[in-house]
């Protein structure tokens, strides 16, 4: 990218065209939507003068170009959007003093490219390659209620009880031209100069600091000192009556700015921020290079954050609650401030060349905020958080979502608005800690800090970035000697130009001492990557030293020697790919390897990495959805050593497997054996999260897994579980009693609601019911017993429920026509035991149903979950509706009732049914086999656990206490309601 010329020293002639109003045209010619690289700009003065503090939404600006021509050209292109009244008057500047006049030019507007061009009235090639000119726009536009460009907000000021207006900017990706006339491309960068003329009562802050202020009346102008070179986007300002408080540390003054009355709800947000670009310094060896970093609270913001350079803007919830009682969200509130932060060197001293590398900016800055975060707080174990929050969606993208790869040109401004997704922000977290790990985390810091230093004020593209990796790792004594040093570029394009991840299938050779890597892509493309591995094993079982022991090459296969890997394994050994999952690839083991790991699992599960604990059932899941396993026996043979699993990592991973085999196994012979298998497991890491919780605060690590644990062990019936959010629910809806507060961010009041009602006294039911006709329609309550009834597991409360919703005496009380049909559909989709039911309601009520205008839709929505058991049923089912429908005249829509014969019917059953016909006798002789034992072992441990004799000095009245608990709880359960 064009970046401009130094040593210019010249004069301001006053020779100028005033182009007030006047517009022309060019000759019609078909236009990128990028700008030409003819003109450059080589700094900008802009002065915004607004009138917020009365309310008034108009404001007026001048902005002042000096602009470079690189190459002769006929026009002058900058962008601008939604701006009007423009007064363009374009002077010429020359560094001898002589004057050239140009006084032929006019201007036109291009819509589509959001486009202000100057250009000569009759084409000709006006701007002659070395000249400069200073361009001076007059113009003025609408502030916006929404975050773009510069938008309004407003608050109430408790004490004067007056409204207060306040006056913001959000410039990213593309807004920049709502603001100002500019070039609004990352790739051009200038120094800013800016003033901004306000209400004397309120203060403007900006990118950097107040140079002037200037009182004039009833009215201050604030003058800025001139910005680095920066690009449009980072371009910010703030105008209202906020206060700050401050602490100055190392020459850098952080100011947390907020409404007069949250003022104080700031310090720990300055806090973490001083630390923060403290240790962003230490980390990366290169220096904060402005005197100031703002943080301000707005009520209205793009999102969480904005990382303008030296004034961020928030969201207020996420600025001034990090002394919140809730754990995760002070957590999260931090690691938030400190992604901003860390923007401040990537992609504000360093900048994309393009929006096909946002990357760059985004992936860096999620990644390294949790790892400055982990070096802060350790005790939050944010590196797990990094795992459950970014890693789990990165690898969970899937074929549902437009892929692309982490390099993706773009060029419109929807495309640009769409490239801040999940891969541009999650996945591409993923692979910088993957190379920040395979390349050994000191080495891949050092060449960090190379390429910010040799680009900052500037801008990079990915090559630029690889090739400073490369130096580095060159320069070093183990990496420099390995044989794919030189091709860093090729081992990284190859993932930021890949659009899936690679599964890497592990088939250890027994016999002759050999293992072969292959790899494929999770979707059927073809696609394969330089992938880093490293190896933990039986006989060295190390999984801190996470630099990458081999590169495999792109290619399907690649087989090596246990010598040749330098590893030592017996046939009995197991061996793990991949240690702490520092890799973004899924890895596949053989079955013998599978085995040799759950008898290490059962026998000292703590000697395997707790993330690589979770990143075995993570591997497995998709290979038990897809039925890839030929032995599923080994899956539940690794997850009973679960039972003694106190990490919350595992859990994660394990509970998406649990549900999915729960629902496959539905109806069928092995559920109440394999819900029995689950309570087994579950049970102690239930007790520790939500009976002995009051013992201390929670750690971080556990509140993102306690939804997940309450799920599994109340949908497995565990009877604990059934009593906690029974007990909740009914207080919630009896006695409008809150089910959570802030502290419980892990129990989730809509999943406690819904498990709370699943099995419901016939009184409590109809307690509910009448709570619910007797709620405002409007109310979140009543949304909230609508959604939690469908949960309910009772055949008879389900058919009474039914009745109310849809009978010929509903009137709709409930839902409307539209909503009843709806969750109708979404009753069926979202709770298995209704299925039947609901079958049983259409076969007796369909000449009532189908008089609904949407009854059609949904039928044939249920239809895709007919079981091909049940397919005979249905058949005479939709043959009986159709004929009666035809008889009635009803085809309210023209909508068609499902073929019998569609490919449709049964679709969203056909993976099940492979399931079972492959997994569900294998499943359940192991589960005949393995449940009764091991109740009879904890039945045994249990027993000797209350044994004067069993060597236990912990004090009688301590069991008989824990004991006491349990014990209450179950006599308090109405077991029948239950079967």
């Amino acid at each position: 990218m064009i970046t401009p010329s130094s040593g210019f020293a010249g004069l301001v002639l006053a020779v100028a065209l005033a182009l007030s109003g006047v517009s022309g045209s060019l000759p019609t010619r078909d236009r990128s939507l990028r700008l030409p690289n003819e003109t450059y700009p080589l700094g900008y003065h802009l002065h915004i003068s607004s009138n917020i503090h009365l309310g008034n939404l108009l404001f007026s600006g001048n902005a002042t170009i000096d602009v470079a021509i690189r190459q002769s050209t006929n026009e002058i292109v900058l962008h601008a959007k939604n701006l009007s009244d423009y007064q363009i008057t374009v002077r010429q500047l020359t560094p001898s003093g002589s004057v050239d006049v140009v006084d032929d030019l006019t201007h036109t507007y291009n819509p589509q490219a959001a486009f202000l061009i100057i250009h000569p009235r009759e084409n000709y090639q006006a701007f002659e390659a070395g000249q400069r000119y200073r361009v001076e726009i007059l113009y003025t536009a609408i502030m916006r209620s929404r975050p773009m460009g510069l938008y309004w907000m407003d608050y109430v000021d408790e004490s004067t009880n007056r409204t207060v207006y306040v006056a913001a900017t959000q410039s990213e990706p593309t807004y920049a031209r709502l603001i100002f006339p500019c070039y609004d491309e990352p790739g051009f960068k200038s120094n800013f100069s800016i003033r901004l003329t306000h209400g004397i009562n309120h203060t403007a802050i900006s990118n950097m600091p107040v140079k002037d202020v200037q009182h004039h009346g009833e009215l201050t102008t604030t003058l800025f000192e001139a910005t680095p070179p920066m690009s449009t986007y980072l371009v910010a300002f703030v105008i209202s009556d906020f206060e700050h408080i401050s602490e100055t540390y190392r020459g850098v003054t952080q100011r947390i700015y907020s409404s007069p009355r949250s003022k104080e709800k700031g310090q720990s947000a300055l806090k973490n921020a001083v630390r923060t670009v403290a240790a962003m310094e230490d980390y990366f060896g290169v220096s904060y290079p402005l005197q100031k970093l703002d943080h301000i609270a707005l009520k209205k913001n793009y999102g969480a954050a904005m990382e303008n350079w030296g004034l961020i803007t928030f969201k207020e919830g996420n600025l001034l609650q990090q002394d919140t009682g809730d754990v995760h969200k002070r957590v999260k509130d931090k690691i938030t401030q400190n992604h901003e932060i860390a923007h401040q060197w990537f992609g504000n001293l360093v900048s994309p060349e393009w929006w096909s590398y946002a990357w760059m900016n985004e992936g860096f800055a999620t990644y390294f905020a949790y790892v400055i975060t982990d070096l802060l707080y350790p005790e939050d174990k944010v590196m797990d958080m990094f795992v459950s929050d970014e890693a789990d969606r990165a690898y969970s993208y899937n074929s549902f979502f437009d892929v692309r790869p982490m390099t993706s040109y773009v060029e419109t401004e929807k495309e640009i608005m769409a490239i801040f997704d999940i891969i541009t922000y999650k996945r591409a977290a993923c692979v910088i800690k993957m190379f920040h790990h395979a390349f050994k985390q000191k080495i891949f810091v050092r060449g960090i800090s190379r390429f910010l230093e040799k680009y900052k004020y500037t801008v990079a593209n990915e090559l630029n970035l690889f090739d400073y990796l490369q130096a580095e790792l060159l320069e070093d004594e183990h990496f420099g000697q390995q044989p794919w040093v030189l091709r860093v570029r090729e081992i990284m394009l190859s993932w930021t130009h890949s659009e899936w991840m690679p599964i890497v299938l592990v088939t250890r050779n027994y016999e002759n001492d050999t293992i072969t890597f292959s790899q494929r892509s999770i979707h059927s493309k073809s696609e394969h990557w330089w992938i880093p591995l490293n190896f933990a094993t039986a006989q060295k079982p190390c999984f801190e030293e996470t630099q990458a022991d081999l590169f495999i090459p792109p290619q399907t296969q690649h087989s090596l020697s246990l010598a040749e890997l330098n590893l030592q394994l017996t046939g009995r050994d197991w061996l793990i790919v991949n240690k702490q999952q520092t890799g973004f690839y899924h890895v596949h083991y053989d079955t013998d390897n599978l085995r040799a790991i759950s008898r290490q699992l059962r026998h000292n599960h703590t000697l395997i990495h707790p993330v690589n604990r979770a990143a075995l059932f993570r591997d497995l899941k998709p290979q038990i959805e897809h039925t890839e396993l030929e032995d599923i026996d080994v899956v539940f043979d690794m997850l009973k050593y679960m039972e003694f699993e106190e990490d919350l990592l595992p859990w994660n991973q394990v509970a998406d497997t649990i549900d999915f085999v729960r629902r496959n196994l539905f109806a069928t012979s092995s559920l109440e054996l394999f819900n029995e298998f689950v309570r087994q497991l579950v049970t102690p890491t239930f007790r520790r999260l939500f009976r002995d919780k009051a013992s201390g605060e929670v750690p971080n690590s556990d509140l993102d897994a306690g939804q997940a644990i309450l799920l599994m062990a109340c949908l497995a019936d565990l009877p604990e579980c059934l009593e906690y959010t029974r007990t909740l629910a009914k207080e919630y809806i009896f006695k409008r009693i809150n089910v959570t507060n802030e502290s419980e961010y892990f129990a989730m009041y809509d999943s406690i609601l819904c498990l709370g009602v699943r099995y419901l006294s016939d009184k409590d039911f109809y307690g509910v019911i009448g709570m619910m006709q007797a709620a405002d329609r409007s109310s979140i309550y009543y949304d909230d017993l609508i959604y939690s009834l469908r949960c309910t597991q009772s055949h008879s409360h389900l058919l009474y429920f039914l009745e109310l919703l849809l009978g010929e005496n509903s009137t709709h009380l409930i839902l409307s026509d539209p909503e009843s049909m709806m969750y109708l559909s979404y009753l069926y989709k979202s709770n298995m035991e209704a299925r039947s039911v609901i079958w049983q309601y259409i076969d007796r009520n369909y000449k009532l149903l189908c008089r609904s205008p949407n009854f059609v839709e949904n039928f044939n929505q249920i239809a895709e979950f007919v079981p091909r058991q049940q397919k005979p049923q249905f058949v005479l089912l939709r043959q009986n509706i159709a004929a009666y429908m035809e008889v009635q005249g009803l085809n309210h829509t023209g909508a068609a009732l499902i073929d019998i014969d569609s490919g449709l019917v049964g679709k969203k059953m056909k993976n099940t049914e492979i399931f079972v016909d492959k997994y569900e006798q294998k499943i359940h002789n192991w589960l005949m086999a393995e449940v009764p034992q091991m109740t009879a072992q904890k039945e045994a441990i249990y027993a000797a656990s209350l044994s004067v004799g069993n060597g236990s000095n912990r004090p009688q009245g301590l069991l008989n206490t824990a004991s006491e608990v349990v014990q209450k709880a179950l006599r308090s359960i109405d077991r029948s309601l239950y079967r």
